[in-house]
């Protein structure tokens, strides 16, 4: 382990510390005889992005005042329930001096910019980038990053590709790279096209944020977070009507399926796709139920359930009294419409059959993430019914885990390709078939979320009923 160069407390000695871990990680590289090749980094965003995206849901965690960014007593907090779920089990207690000297090293203002006073996304996630970098010098050290790596390898492969592309310009791992250096790697890159097109002079006044012509790792990583989720903010653009991207409820929606996941690790139970076809009739009862209260609550007749009628549904569905429906969170109720509102016709038209099942999915899981009955759409009166919902919901999560194994909150066609494949089942593979994908793709994105593919899970579940018609 190397040497910690003065205290984390002060800003000096916790620069000196930050050089000490890059020297480290450089000489780390060294020994594996690896270069620092940006380019190939380039080549692994797609799994970059979705540990970053985890990262994103965390920080929405840990904002409990909504406020978009996170402050020393939200990021402490969050700290704890990350130690009580045991991921930095072995470590030293927390100390709210390297707390708040990480906070504040990761307040990186750009030139301009206002002072805040917490971190928004992308410093959260330099604050991420620093902590795990200290934590792999200093093994007791508790850190936000170094406690999110405890057995996570997606995590610590995505924070190693983090400092190996820093260290892709500051070959000496000094602390920070200058203009001519930045410059050099372009020369000295064997894929100089490659480089090129990529590193240009607006990428040079990205990384030089405070503008002083030098470029430390905070600064680097605040760019490059940047960089990694460039074209999901072009997809906002070229589509702002998407419900999805603008949900204030997706990143939790994302938290609850990396702690479901979390679950399901403990319990070491094996995500099983075929297994989960197995299940399919239970399943279907499940649904049936869900679909006769949609039916009860089209009060009209169309075909759709409006946002009006679902207090009086879920009232129904929770056995809840007067008092218990004032307890339920109409604002969040309204987010999960629009999530589940897959054609997207509006609050208005109201939710069909199956969107109505996604609703009531997305509720769940939600609810279970944060231990509340509050939308669990279960009857508290009915100890059989409610354990029947409660497996077929997490059989609905398990099988969508099956393709998202990160939990990020997506999977492509490849993960789908790729778990089918490692499946080796013969009624898994006649299930999940090109078609199958489209059916899952339903806005033709190239990624399927949980809200996509619950509302297809739903017609393969129910899918003789038509014929039986």
């Amino acid at each position: 382990m190397a040497e910690s160069r003065g205290s984390l407390s002060d800003s000096d000695g916790f620069k000196n510390n930050i050089v000490s871990a890059l020297q480290l990680a450089k000489a780390e590289l060294e020994t594996k005889h690896e270069k620092a090749n940006f380019i190939r980094i380039i080549m692994r965003f797609p799994k970059i992005r979705a540990v970053f995206d985890r990262l994103r849901a965390i920080h929405a965690r840990c904002d409990k005042s909504g406020d978009g960014e996170v402050d020393m007593e939200e990021l402490t907090e969050a700290m704890t329930e990350l130690f009580n779920e045991g991921r930095a089990e072995g470590r030293d207690p927390i100390k709210p001096a390297v707390v708040a000297r990480t906070l504040s090293i990761s307040e990186v203002e750009e030139v301009g910019g206002m002072k805040t006073k917490g971190l928004d996304v992308k410093q959260f996630i330099v604050m991420c980038a620093i902590g795990f970098i200290l934590a792999e010098e200093n093994k007791d050290l508790s850190t936000f990053g170094g406690m999110l790596a405890a057995g996570d390898d997606a995590y610590r492969s995505a924070m190693s590709d983090v400092v190996t592309a820093y260290l892709s310009f500051d070959r000496e791992g000094k602390g920070y790279f200058t203009a001519d250096e930045f410059n050099g790697f372009m020369t000295a890159s064997k894929r100089a096209d490659a480089a090129k097109s990529f590193f240009t002079y607006e990428r040079w006044a990205e990384l030089d944020v405070t503008g002083d012509g030098k470029v430390e790792f905070e600064e680097f990583v605040y760019a490059f977070s940047k960089w990694i989720s460039d074209d999901d903010e072009e997809d906002d653009e070229e589509d702002e009507g998407r419900n999805r991207t603008k949900n204030p409820l997706t990143p939790r929606v994302t938290l609850a399926l990396q702690l479901s996941k979390s679950v399901l690790d403990k319990q070491k139970k094996d995500v099983n796709f075929t297994r989960i076809i197995m299940r399919f009739p239970k399943i279907h009862q499940v649904f049936d139920r869900i679909l006769s209260t949609h039916a009860k609550y089209d009060v009209n007749g169309d075909g759709k359930i409006q946002l009006r009628e679902l207090t009086d549904a879920m009232k129904e569905l929770m056995n809840a009294s007067e008092e218990g429906a004032e307890g339920i969170d109409m604002q969040q109720v309204e987010n999960i419409f629009m999530l589940s509102d897959l054609d997207h016709h509006g609050l208005e038209e109201g939710l069909d059959a199956k969107e109505f099942i996604v609703f009531c999915a997305v509720g769940f899981i939600i609810a279970e993430a944060g231990g509340s009955k509050s939308n669990r759409i279960i009857s508290d009166h009915d100890k059989e019914l409610t354990e029947e919902y409660h497996k077929a919901m997490m059989d609905i999560v398990g099988a969508y885990l099956t393709f998202d194994r990160e939990g990020k909150g997506y999977f492509t066609s490849d993960e789908m390709h790729t778990a089918v494949q490692e499946c080796g089942k013969k009624d898994a593979g006649t299930l999940l078939t090109p078609e199958r994908w489209r059916e899952l793709d339903i806005d033709h994105s190239g990624r399927v979320d949980f809200e996509e593919f619950v509302h297809a899970f739903s017609t393969w579940v129910t899918a003789g009923d038509d014929e039986d018609e």
